[in-house]
Formats: structure tokens, sequence, C-alpha cells
């Protein structure tokens, strides 16, 4: 059972790293808001965003808990989150020559900075659709051995996806000026391949399960 354990733990901190490399509104906020705030301030935003992402996988998973005695809701979810994230991450990859208009943020006060974080993330629709898809993941591979498991996931992942958060908000103040358009195609390109990934992943969990 200790396997298990270090294999959850080890999936959701490599869920956490890939999100710390996609490139959306919330990574350019929380660039911005380091920038334009400083690092201690930034931090706020950065605490918004994982607030956020810890209620949405909290009501994706139990989402799956009501819907998962549908025949087939899990295989066919999992198919619709692999092509999801596939389709995402090729989409990435194959836009990591584009231009990106970064965030301008003017909030001052750490409250409407927090607020600022976690409505960026909520009112996103393809953070729902990933942790929706993920839960898929989560509860055809780990679901019948218990809450433990599919817990501790989602806790490294929280964990992960802060502290990438934050370090990306220490760097923004030393890096911006090395932002170039290169770096974030690398990011792009990076985050692509990890979005490909996790929708192959579900795609092998769906056609395992029929």
């Amino acid at each position: 059972m200790q396997d298990i354990y270090l294999e959850v733990v080890t999936e959701g901190i490599i869920l956490g790293i890939g999100l710390a490399f996609l490139i959306g509104p919330a990574f350019f906020a929380l660039l911005q808001a380091s920038i334009d705030h400083g690092f201690g301030v930034s931090v706020a935003l950065a605490f918004g965003i994982v607030c956020s992402d810890i209620l949405l996988m909290t009501l994706s998973y139990q989402l799956m808990a009501t819907l998962k005695q549908i025949p087939y809701f899990n295989e066919g979810l999992a198919i619709t989150g692999g092509v999801v994230l596939s389709v995402s991450g090729v989409k990435a990859m194959f836009s990591a020559g584009e231009k990106v208009e970064k965030m301008a943020i003017s909030i001052k006060e750490v409250w409407k900075l927090f607020i600022k974080g976690f409505s960026i993330n909520t009112f996103n629709p393809f953070p729902w659709m990933f942790w929706l898809s993920t839960s898929a993941m989560v509860n055809g591979a780990y679901g019948k051995l218990g809450w433990m498991p599919p817990t501790l996931f989602f806790v490294f992942a929280a964990i992960t996806v802060f502290l990438t958060d934050v370090i990306k908000a220490w760097a923004a103040q030393f890096l911006v000026k090395y932002l170039t358009d290169k770096i974030l195609k690398i990011f792009k390109i990076v985050s692509g391949f990890c979005l490909l990934g996790f929708g192959i992943r579900l795609f092998y969990f769906a056609f395992q399960s029929l």
C-alpha cells in the first residue's frame, strides 16, 4: 500500500509541475503582480489561484462520485477529457511562436489581489474541464482504494501548484528582462507536451476500462 501512496504523491507533484508551465491569464497576472507590487504581495494572488484550484478539485471529484454510477460515465468523460487535453496540448505546441498579450494589474490591496487570482482561475472554463478530466483519471486509477490515495494526489498537486507559483512570482522580479518570446515559446512547448501526455493517459484509462 505504501507503494501506492508514493505513486499518487509522485503523480500529483508531476501534474503540479506540468501546470506550472501553462501560459494563460493566471500566468501573466502572477508575473505582472510580482513586478508591479513586489514578491510578498504577489503571493496573495498565487494563494488565490491555488484556493480556486482546491475548490475545483473538490467539486470535480465530488461530482465524479455522484455521476460515476451512470454506465460508462467514467470512460466517456475520460475520452472527452483526453480529447480536450490532447487538443489543448497540440494547440499549445503549434502556437508556440505566437505572441501572447500580457495582463496589466492595477490592484493595490492584498485582499483584492487574492480575489483577482481566485477569479481568474475560477471563471476560466479550462481549469474546470482540466480538474474534471483529472478527477476521472484519479477515480479510475485509485478510487477503489479508499479516500486516502485520491486525497494525497490532489493535496500534493495543490501544494506543488502553489510552490511553483510562488517561485515564478519571486523569479519574475529578476528574470523579467529575460522573458523573451523565445522563452515563452519554450514554456508553451513544455506545457503542450504535459497536456498531451495526460490526455493520452486518459485515453489509456478509458479503453482499459471498456
